[in-house]
Protein backbone atom coordinates (compact mmCIF):
# COMPACT_ATOMS: atom_id res chain seq x y z
CA UNK A 1 0.00 0.00 0.00
CA UNK A 2 1.35 3.41 -0.93
CA UNK A 3 1.57 6.09 1.74
CA UNK A 4 -0.05 9.34 0.55
CA UNK A 5 0.62 11.29 3.76
CA UNK A 6 2.72 14.43 3.47
CA UNK A 7 6.00 13.84 5.30
CA UNK A 8 7.28 16.68 7.47
CA UNK A 9 10.58 17.05 9.29
CA UNK A 10 10.48 19.48 12.22
CA UNK A 11 13.88 20.77 13.37
CA UNK A 12 14.29 22.88 16.51
CA UNK A 13 16.59 22.91 19.54
CA UNK A 14 13.61 23.89 21.75
CA UNK A 15 12.33 20.44 22.74
CA UNK A 16 8.95 21.68 24.02
CA UNK A 17 8.27 23.55 20.79
CA UNK A 18 9.49 20.57 18.75
CA UNK A 19 7.08 18.22 20.53
CA UNK A 20 4.21 20.69 20.20
CA UNK A 21 4.73 21.13 16.46
CA UNK A 22 5.02 17.36 15.98
CA UNK A 23 1.86 16.67 18.01
CA UNK A 24 -0.21 19.30 16.18
CA UNK A 25 0.96 18.16 12.74
CA UNK A 26 0.41 14.46 13.52
CA UNK A 27 -3.13 15.28 14.67
CA UNK A 28 -3.67 17.00 11.31
CA UNK A 29 -2.74 13.74 9.55
CA UNK A 30 0.86 14.44 8.54
CA UNK A 31 3.68 11.94 8.93
CA UNK A 32 6.15 13.75 11.20
CA UNK A 33 9.75 13.20 12.21
CA UNK A 34 11.83 15.48 14.42
CA UNK A 35 15.45 16.52 14.78
CA UNK A 36 16.98 18.62 17.57
CA UNK A 37 19.66 20.34 15.44
CA UNK A 38 20.90 20.93 11.91
CA UNK A 39 23.29 17.97 11.93
CA UNK A 40 20.49 15.56 12.88
CA UNK A 41 18.29 17.12 10.16
CA UNK A 42 20.93 16.56 7.48
CA UNK A 43 21.37 12.96 8.69
CA UNK A 44 17.60 12.40 8.40
CA UNK A 45 17.71 13.70 4.81
CA UNK A 46 20.49 11.23 4.00
CA UNK A 47 18.08 8.45 5.02
CA UNK A 48 14.91 9.77 3.32
CA UNK A 49 13.36 12.76 1.58
CA UNK A 50 10.67 14.86 3.22
CA UNK A 51 7.88 16.78 1.51
CA UNK A 52 8.37 19.76 3.84
CA UNK A 53 10.88 20.74 6.50
CA UNK A 54 10.09 23.25 9.27
CA UNK A 55 13.46 24.33 10.61
CA UNK A 56 14.64 26.81 13.21
CA UNK A 57 17.50 29.07 12.08
CA UNK A 58 19.30 29.64 15.38
CA UNK A 59 20.52 26.27 16.73
CA UNK A 60 23.74 25.00 18.30
CA UNK A 61 26.22 22.89 16.28
CA UNK A 62 24.78 23.73 12.82
CA UNK A 63 22.35 26.61 12.25
CA UNK A 64 19.28 26.27 10.04
CA UNK A 65 20.78 28.16 7.10
CA UNK A 66 23.83 25.86 6.95
CA UNK A 67 21.58 22.81 7.34
CA UNK A 68 19.32 24.22 4.59
CA UNK A 69 22.34 24.46 2.24
CA UNK A 70 23.43 20.87 2.99
CA UNK A 71 19.88 19.53 2.61
CA UNK A 72 19.59 21.29 -0.75
CA UNK A 73 22.78 19.47 -1.85
CA UNK A 74 21.10 16.15 -0.94
CA UNK A 75 17.62 17.06 -2.24
CA UNK A 76 17.74 20.16 -4.50
CA UNK A 77 13.94 20.46 -4.64
CA UNK A 78 13.45 20.26 -0.85
CA UNK A 79 10.70 22.57 0.44
CA UNK A 80 12.08 24.15 3.59
CA UNK A 81 10.32 26.63 5.87
CA UNK A 82 12.91 28.35 8.07
CA UNK A 83 11.71 29.71 11.43
CA UNK A 84 13.39 32.07 13.85
CA UNK A 85 12.57 33.88 17.05
CA UNK A 86 15.42 36.28 16.32
CA UNK A 87 15.94 38.88 13.64
CA UNK A 88 19.47 37.89 12.67
CA UNK A 89 19.78 39.93 9.48
CA UNK A 90 22.96 38.16 8.39
CA UNK A 91 21.44 34.69 8.66
CA UNK A 92 18.18 35.84 7.05
CA UNK A 93 20.13 37.41 4.16
CA UNK A 94 22.17 34.20 3.77
CA UNK A 95 18.95 32.18 3.58
CA UNK A 96 17.46 34.59 1.04
CA UNK A 97 20.63 34.35 -1.07
CA UNK A 98 20.25 30.56 -1.12
CA UNK A 99 16.68 30.57 -2.40
CA UNK A 100 14.30 31.46 0.42
CA UNK A 101 11.70 33.63 -1.27
CA UNK A 102 9.24 34.70 1.43
CA UNK A 103 9.62 36.10 4.95
CA UNK A 104 6.63 35.86 7.27
CA UNK A 105 6.47 37.54 10.67
CA UNK A 106 5.04 35.53 13.53
CA UNK A 107 3.06 34.90 15.58
CA UNK A 108 1.30 32.77 13.01
CA UNK A 109 -1.88 30.86 13.72
CA UNK A 110 -1.84 27.08 13.42
CA UNK A 111 -4.45 27.12 10.65
CA UNK A 112 -2.29 29.61 8.76
CA UNK A 113 0.74 27.35 9.27
CA UNK A 114 -1.20 24.34 7.98
CA UNK A 115 -2.32 26.35 4.92
CA UNK A 116 1.31 27.42 4.39
CA UNK A 117 2.46 23.78 4.64
CA UNK A 118 -0.16 22.70 2.11
CA UNK A 119 0.82 25.49 -0.29
CA UNK A 120 4.53 24.83 0.21
CA UNK A 121 4.52 21.11 -0.55
CA UNK A 122 6.58 20.90 -3.71
CA UNK A 123 7.17 24.65 -3.98
CA UNK A 124 9.89 27.12 -2.97
CA UNK A 125 11.29 27.35 0.56
CA UNK A 126 9.81 29.97 2.86
CA UNK A 127 11.41 31.87 5.72
CA UNK A 128 9.25 32.25 8.81
CA UNK A 129 10.46 34.97 11.19
CA UNK A 130 9.21 34.96 14.79
CA UNK A 131 9.65 37.91 17.13
CA UNK A 132 8.13 35.98 20.03
CA UNK A 133 9.79 32.98 21.63
CA UNK A 134 6.57 30.99 21.35
CA UNK A 135 3.43 32.12 19.59
CA UNK A 136 0.21 32.19 21.62
CA UNK A 137 -1.35 29.73 19.17
CA UNK A 138 1.55 27.26 19.40
CA UNK A 139 1.63 26.89 23.19
CA UNK A 140 0.72 23.59 24.80
CA UNK A 141 -0.43 23.45 28.44
CA UNK A 142 3.04 22.38 29.59
CA UNK A 143 4.85 25.27 27.94
CA UNK A 144 5.79 28.47 29.69
CA UNK A 145 5.39 31.84 27.97
CA UNK A 146 7.41 34.97 28.63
Amino acid sequence: MMNDKTTILVVDDNEALLETFAMILKRRGYEVQTACDGIAAVDKFKAQNFDITLMDIVMPEMNGVDAFKKIREIQPEASIILMTAYSDEELIRAAADKGVTLIIQKPIRIDSLIKLINETAGNQPILLVDDDTISETLKSPGMVSK
